[in-house]
């Protein structure tokens, strides 16, 4: 006997599926994602009030990392690109013939993968969603961080300065701090701004603009800091040890959240 296609109830399971997807997507966008290593080594997923929503175990390092957008992440360890599922389920892993580079940091904007790298090689990859190379660009410092920015840039940290970059590899802007004893070491954008994290001499993150990389301000923290991300409403996560904080781009402390292992310590952060 044939039977008649119910179109009421398709729809209604379409609603229900965009409904569903639409949730799946605001869930994420309420969270932050943070690499650790030490005593454990993997990955803690948590909201935007700290509080653990999941975790994945790695049996490699995680020295960078990064949200894609198929609700997955990026990782680099050594001379390995790494793509997970938020679920913890290891999608690829690209594994760079040359042992010697060693992957410094991962960013990802659109349908494309910057990771920095030094070692016997320095400078950064552009590859796809599915880790192929489409180009690299050779540079002559070591690449402390990256971040992918919002008109095809690309900014990077290596001692006391900041470079700006088109994704094609024309160098756009140098921006050298005064003090050499300035280490700049991880980079994010949020809120049209670029969140930069410095260690050595003096340490805390600067708070520049875009385009110009010039300084609007500065949080002083007494504190190493491990990875900087923006938050959601003119605010900014870190990592330090075992610790991570919420602080506003003035510099005031939202909140705070403390591992209770001394010795597992917070990395690199993305969302």
């Amino acid at each position: 006997m044939n039977k008649k296609f119910d179109l009421t109830g398709l729809f209604r399971i379409a609603v229900l599926l965009g409904l569903f997807l639409s949730m799946t997507a605001i869930a994420h966008a309420n969270n932050f994602f943070a690499a650790y290593n030490g005593v454990q080594q993997g990955v803690t997923v948590r909201t935007l009030n700290l509080q653990q929503v999941s975790f994945i175990q790695t049996p490699h390092a995680v020295n960078g990392i990064a949200a894609g957008p198929n609700n997955d992440l990026y990782m680099v360890c050594k001379n390995h690109i790494y793509n997970y599922s938020v679920n913890g389920e290891l999608i690829r892993d690209m594994n760079f013939p040359d042992a010697g580079v060693n992957y410094t940091d991962i960013s990802v904007r659109g349908n494309r993968v910057y990771a920095s790298y030094n070692g016997s090689q320095q400078g950064f990859t552009v590859r796809d969603l599915a880790l192929n190379q489409l180009a690299f660009v050779p540079t002559s410092f070591s690449i402390n961080g990256i971040a992918a920015g919002t008109n095809n840039d690309l900014y990077l940290a290596s001692g006391n300065k900041l470079y700006r970059y088109a994704n094609n590899g024309t160098l756009l802007k140098v921006m050298t701090f005064p003090d050499t004893g300035i280490v700049y070491t991880d980079l994010a954008v949020t809120c049209n701004r670029l969140l930069a994290s410095y260690t050595g001499s003096q340490r805390g993150v600067t708070v520049r603009d875009l385009v110009t990389l010039n300084q609007h301000t500065f949080i002083p923290l007494p504190f190493e800091i491990g990875g900087v991300v923006g938050g959601s409403d003119n605010d900014m996560y870190v990592s330090t040890n075992n610790h991570l904080y919420n602080y506003s781009l003035a510099g005031v402390q939202i909140q705070g959240f403390t591992w209770p292992q001394t010795d597992l310590v917070y990395g690199d952060l993305t969302r």
